[in-house]
């Protein structure tokens, strides 16, 4: 019977594509590190009112750490709140995955948040974040006014990753 199960499951899994387990090989940090702009995202509660955002993604102490500057444009009064957190880098042999701390601490899954880098362009003009259970997703850009076909090859790409589109929110525009 259990035999069975697993020859059912691995018969199911063989029909997805691969694409939709696949994680970023290798970031180059010295490629990602500056400015990025969010142009789309899953819905989240978290950042419901934050209609644009900029993050600053740079170098802080330690190879592997590093500290950012969220900026974030309300959508219903245009303030702008700014949100500082410190990273981490938990695979140093990819610099694909993170942990991201709030006013710098850390301790595990209590204070941190783990995102994948899951792909970015070979320049490095955008980047694909997410949760490890694909919750939620995040689009990186370097520019902030990038084209609507642009935008639309790169939610193909995220679909094709293995996340939803469905609550598909426009942001940076």
């Amino acid at each position: 019977m259990i035999r069975a199960s697993l020859i059912a499951a691995s018969a199911v899994l063989s029909l997805i594509p691969a694409t939709a387990f696949a994680q970023s090989q290798s970031v180059d940090l010295g490629r990602f590190d500056g400015r990025w702009f969010e142009i789309e995202r899953s819905q989240n509660d978290v950042q419901k009112d934050c209609s644009r955002k900029q993050i600053d993604f740079n170098p802080s102490f330690g190879d592997d750490r590093y500290s950012m500057a969220v900026r974030c444009t309300r959508s219903d009064d245009g303030g702008v709140e700014t949100l500082r957190r410190n990273a981490r880098v938990t695979n140093t042999s990819t610099n694909a995955k993170f942990t991201f701390s709030r006013n710098g601490i850390s301790v595990g899954r209590l204070a941190g948040d783990s995102y994948r880098v899951w792909d970015h362009a070979p320049d490095y003009s955008w980047a694909i974040m997410g949760l490890p259970d694909k919750s939620n997703w995040w689009v990186w850009h370097r520019d902030q006014n990038a084209s609507q076909a642009e935008r639309d090859q790169i939610l193909a790409h995220v679909r094709a990753l293995g996340f939803s589109t469905s609550d598909l929110v426009r942001t940076g525009l």
